[in-house]
């Protein structure tokens, strides 16, 4: 037997090659061994004889009840702890060598995971970012081939890897992890994590999740990775009582806030506007995996705003360690970007365009708290997603009245919904005297364009960087940024 072989305890047929590894009968392609496991909705065994079918050389999966007279499907009994061991002989690659630096959080994690990327980067560290956007390898070009989902499940996870690693011996992973990958179990077998951190905890995704204490839960599942190094914000830390295996966990939560000065890690904005922010972080108690003990004071600065991505930046700097930066001096951190669609200004356009990806209440209303002390006026359009959250339209537009001067309520992938339901939903106990309806999200942005002046915001909201727009199962191009380019061209 081969070492496959020896790690599945299965023969298998003579002159079987092996290259790739799926749960995914559409990512089937020569060579590659399928793993039929247990998902969502149906068992991945259902589509063994689908992946032999389009070419898979193999088949295995850890369904007793499942029954076929096809020689390339195997069942393996604990298939789902084999998983790591088979990709790490299969690829190469030992998964357990890399650096990984994870967040979660209903807002903010595609920027803190962003920031985190760009920080190791500077460093001459060789890093990846892996979430929303896409993939990144140092400062190449953003990929979107590997995954569709925020965060990639084990498989693609491998992919990803064996095909950027170029033969380093680790690499740093700055990671997004949804509640969803959380909850499923997406990267069960990653055996260590230099950081996971829980940014924020607010309701989302309850067509999910069905009630906001199972939403809590998925968002705490981060913490039973093993790490050194756990970092959260002070609101979710009052739930951390709730969850008995933090009291034994070998390594204990390190807790940041901008309100409590006694915080393990305190941090202060001294001056922020759009073009600069200086902001302090003291370290109160060092948290496991820092260097010397004791309390220790760092000063940056950069061009990053609002408040609420000092907060995520805040989290990448306290995951990487801030014994990587100099005390006594300011850290200048200017070459820091926002991701796209995140607060993004538009630039070189005669008028104030800001694009932002914030598509539930709370991230529209510290969105525009933060910006609306800059303008005269804010103006926004902005919408809700169909098939998600329904009880979370009403608050997104209640929190989008109070800091704007003018609504406009349009399309934002109502997939199979009917836009006119959306709006109904979202106008409930809302006094909508400033709010128009325009369905089409291209005469939305144009006619909100036409109602800014000089010193007042056009607000775009929900998309951010998405490039296509999904209605009645179909899906066509749409870009928020290609709109305002042809409206200022």
């Amino acid at each position: 037997m081969n070492e496959l072989e020896k790690i599945l305890n299965i023969n298998f047929p003579k002159d079987t090659r092996l290259s790739f590894a799926t749960n995914s009968s559409h990512k089937v392609k020569k060579n590659t061994i399928f793993f039929g496991l247990p998902g969502t909705n149906n068992h991945g065994s259902k589509f063994c004889k689908d992946a032999i079918d389009l070419g898979a050389a193999l088949a295995v999966h850890n369904d007793p009840k499942y029954k076929t007279f096809d020689k390339n499907i195997f069942y393996v009994e604990d298939l789902d702890k084999k998983i790591v061991s088979f990709l790490d002989a299969l690829y190469d690659v030992d998964i357990n060598s890399n650096n990984f630096f994870a967040f979660t959080g209903t807002n903010g994690k595609t920027t803190a995971a962003y920031l985190c990327h760009q920080l190791l980067t500077s460093m001459n560290y060789d890093s990846i970012y892996i979430g929303t956007l896409g993939i990144q390898y140092n400062n190449n070009d953003i990929n979107k081939s590997f995954s569709l989902k925020t965060t990639p499940d084990i498989f693609e996870l491998y992919e990803i890897i064996q095909s950027l690693n170029f033969g380093l011996d680790s690499i740093s992973i700055c990671i997004e992890i949804s509640s969803h990958a959380l909850d499923q179990g997406r990267l069960k077998g990653v055996g260590w994590l230099n950081s996971t951190s829980i940014l924020n905890i607010t309701s989302d995704h309850m067509e999910y999740h069905k009630n906001i204490d199972r939403y809590k839960a998925a968002k705490f599942e981060i913490f039973k990775f093993q790490s050194s190094l756990k970092l959260i914000d002070d609101e979710s830390y009052k739930y951390s009582d709730s969850y008995d295996f933090l009291k034994n966990v070998d390594y204990k939560l390190s807790v940041i806030s901008k309100e409590n000065i006694f915080s393990d890690i305190f941090y202060k904005i001294r001056e922020i506007s759009l073009k600069k922010t200086i902001f302090e972080i003291f370290i109160n108690k060092s948290p496991n995996g820092y260097g010397k003990n004791g309390k220790k004071k760092f000063k940056f600065s950069c061009n990053i705003f609002p408040e609420f991505n000092i907060h995520n930046l805040v989290f990448a700097i306290c995951s990487i360690g801030v014994d990587e930066f100099v005390e006594n001096q300011t850290n200048d951190l200017n070459f820091l970007k926002l991701p796209k669609g995140r607060v993004e200004i538009i630039k070189n356009i005669p008028s104030n365009v800001i694009i932002d990806y914030a598509h539930n209440p709370r991230a529209v209303s510290h969105l525009l708290k933060g910006i609306k002390k800059y303008y005269d006026n804010l103006v926004v359009v902005m919408g809700c997603g169909g098939d998600r959250d329904k009880s979370k339209r009403a608050k997104m537009l209640s929190a989008a009245i109070k800091s704007s001067s003018k609504i406009f309520f349009t399309s934002d992938n109502s997939r199979s919904e009917d836009f006119e339901l959306i709006f109904e939903d979202a106008i409930k106990n809302n006094d909508i005297e400033n709010v128009v309806k325009i369905k089409d999200r291209k005469e939305a942005i144009i006619h909100a364009s036409k109602r800014i002046s000089k010193n007042d915001c056009l607000v775009i909201l929900g998309k951010g960087h998405e490039q296509t727009q999904e209605e009645k199962d179909e899906i066509k191009f749409f870009s928020d940024h290609e709109v305002v380019n042809e409206i200022y061209k």
